[in-house]
């Protein structure tokens, strides 16, 4: 996919993986919509991308303050990017909650012991607003006939595919997502919209740094940049091909 005049959508797009992916993504010539729930973090991402980004084929930018929770924000996410640019030629799904919101707690609850909040915003951000976010833009895909969607999953080293203790909730949401991208994939294939699941190694993110998580690496992770450039290698595959649930992990000692 050349991107000159293309789109793409970054959940999460204002810290962490969606961060980098958006100036990885206007590198390679997209116009890039950053959505998140914070202003003040969107517009750094967006002062990022006017003042880092070398490729000028790929402004403007839109940042809008939505949450992926929320059915009306995605279909309004949609309505203005439509409005904006005209079309939708990619989604990246990287908004993403490990723990409850404004817990300082650095060990995981035990299942035994997790709040019923704590799992329902988990599962809540994780898996639903994955499924609100790509319904929302699959029917433009469709009548394009062209789309490409890249859900951030998590590597079989931590959670993608193999369970973890005292990590119940993102568990269960991770592996929801591997399946609702299965079963999405094979629904909107015909259309011409690839829709993948990435699985990154140990990425050190804000999430993971105020967590337990970050003892257990022992030191070693993917640059959030390294990762950003994977997905603009997905979502620029020949229209023939694609990769099936890509894994990146660490190399080296």
């Amino acid at each position: 996919m050349s991107a000159e005049g293309k789109v793409a959508i970054v959940t999460g797009g204002s810290s962490g993986i969606g961060q980098a992916a958006c100036i990885a993504l206007a590198n390679a010539g997209f116009h890039v919509v950053v959505i998140g729930t914070r202003r003040d973090r969107i517009n750094e991402t967006l002062n990022l991308l006017d003042n880092s980004v070398n490729n000028p084929l790929a402004r403007p930018h839109l940042g809008l303050t939505l949450n992926v929770t929320h059915e009306d924000d995605m279909q309004e996410m949609v309505v203005k990017t439509v409005e904006r640019f005209g079309r939708i030629d990619v989604l990246v799904a990287s908004a993403a909650r490990g723990k409850q919101s404004g817990s300082e707690r650095l060990m995981p609850h035990p299942t035994a012991s997790l709040p019923l909040e704590e799992w329902n915003e988990v599962l809540n951000v994780n898996l639903t607003g994955v499924f609100l976010s790509n319904r929302a833009v699959v029917p433009v895909m469709m009548q394009q006939g062209v789309g490409h969607i890249v859900n951030i999953c998590s590597s079989t080293t931590i959670h993608g595919l193999r369970g973890q203790a005292y990590a119940p909730a993102y568990c269960a949401s991770k592996f929801g997502m591997v399946g609702f991208t299965e079963a999405l994939a094979e629904e909107v294939g015909a259309y011409g919209i690839r829709v993948q699941a990435l699985f990154p190694g140990p990425v050190k993110t804000p999430l993971v740094e105020k967590t337990a998580l970050v003892r257990r690496f022992g030191g070693r992770y993917i640059n959030t940049a390294t990762i950003a450039q994977t997905i603009v290698h997905l979502v620029q595959q020949p229209p023939d091909a694609m990769m099936i649930h890509p894994h990146i992990l660490p190399f080296g000692g």
